[in-house]
């Protein structure tokens, strides 16, 4: 009897401090602060350390899968045969499947799992791992790879992997406005990209920014990136953003910003229907489609939005929504991740 009540104890006091810890922040696209500590405790921060960590993450490759300097040739894409989607319980119509010609990407945590192959869908043209490490297998499934250099751990794995023949794209640094994640000075970011990055204009790649919140503080720190760059000649072909919010018109809203301002395209490389503003409740199921209908018609239908990625595609959301998964138990997409992808 004593040791029962001696569990029970222990079963409250671990109730309580998870409700602790689990307090959202607050989160308003354009122009609200947002800290969102919660979130890189609980978030994608977690994601990325866990996909390093894990043994199922994209492992490093021997010295001798590192490219030359002279690409291989392009393999022939392979058309993957999902299983059907299951049809959606949603009281409210599920939104029109995207038909934006490769314009999706997948921001991938699970590693060299062969059902990757389940998400090489019609509409998804890119993936990237929150790392310089790219899936075994992507390029047959006729996927673009996107090494990153998330911040100043990864600057040798990055110099060693992301040579001539690699890839194509590249990606800035992760949310470097945020104190949880990246956390880089906008002159620090500008003498990382020069040292790091910019060179590899040279090597044909596309090089696409850093990618800060949807935030007032997002917003300063590419300010005054941008302000550094121009003195010290930065090469930057496209600007990419991160968006956590429930209202998808503020996504519109700050995507458009930023395309007026610096007159680039635009990657949305992180994006859910999630609220962290610390008051309200999280959006419904219903509200979730809608949101995805919203963004499915804005992306398919700008031109200069060269690709979007639902965050979701992953069995642990960590604090996110989970109405917003894209990953099913059977390792194929979800009726979400289906209308998206195709």
């Amino acid at each position: 009897m004593t040791a029962l009540k001696l569990l029970n104890i222990l079963a409250l006091a671990s109730v309580a401090i998870v409700a602790l810890s689990s307090a959202p922040v607050q989160v308003n696209a354009l122009v609200a602060d947002r800290s969102h500590v919660v979130r890189h405790i609980r978030g994608h921060d977690a994601v990325a350390k866990r996909k390093r960590d894990s043994s199922t993450a994209c492992k490093a490759r021997p010295t001798s899968y590192i490219p030359t300097s002279t690409p291989a040739a392009a393999p022939t894409p392979a058309t993957p045969t999902p299983a059907p989607p299951t049809t959606t319980t949603s009281a409210t119509p599920a939104p029109s499947p995207s038909s934006g010609g490769q314009k999706w990407g997948l921001a991938w945590a699970n590693g060299d799992q062969t059902w990757l192959a389940n998400f090489a869908r019609p509409n998804v043209g890119y993936i990237y791992t929150w790392s310089p490490y790219l899936p075994s297998g992507y390029q047959e499934l006729g996927l673009q790879g996107m090494p990153m250099l998330w911040g100043w751990d990864q600057v040798t794995d990055f110099q060693n992997l992301v040579v001539k023949g690699y890839a194509n794209y590249v990606l800035g640094m992760n949310e470097p406005n945020e104190p949880g994640q990246s956390n880089i000075s906008p002159s620090d970011g500008v003498s990382m990209w020069m040292q790091y990055i910019n060179p590899l204009q040279y090597e044909g790649y596309y090089l696409i920014s850093p990618a800060c919140t949807n935030s007032d503080a997002g917003t300063t720190w590419y300010q005054q990136f941008f302000a550094g760059c121009q003195s010290a000649g930065c090469h930057i072909d496209a600007i990419a953003f991160h968006a956590y919010t429930t209202d998808a018109q503020s996504v519109i809203d700050y995507a458009t910003q930023l395309h007026n301002t610096y007159n680039m395209d635009i990657w949305i490389t992180e994006f859910a229907d999630q609220n962290f503003s610390g008051t309200g409740d999280q959006a419904t199921m219903d509200e979730v489609w809608a949101f995805a209908g919203t963004m499915i018609n804005f992306v398919d239908n700008t031109s200069w939005i060269r690709a979007a990625f639902p965050f979701g595609a992953m069995s642990d959301l960590q604090g996110v929504n989970t109405d917003n998964s894209l990953l099913g138990s059977d390792n194929y997409p979800t009726d979400l991740g289906y209308t998206y992808f195709g």
